[in-house]
């Protein structure tokens, strides 16, 4: 998916997300609805080049 913020476009990349189960169920304002537990799979961020001062490094 292509975004765009302020002039810049990046292409945005979501992480898979498994549910792991029902573990408990819930009462609010007199709905029941049930707590489930995500995983979200190990997501590495991109390596962004940056300057400061005049000094390049990496995040």
């Amino acid at each position: 998916m292509q975004l765009s913020f302020l002039g810049q476009t990046y292409t945005a990349s979501f992480p898979d997300l498994e549910v792991t189960g029902v573990h408990r169920m819930g009462t609010f304002r007199g709905q029941t609805y049930a707590i489930k537990q995500f995983h979200v799979a190990n997501c590495p961020q991109p390596v962004e080049e940056l300057s400061f001062m005049g000094r390049r490094y990496k995040r």
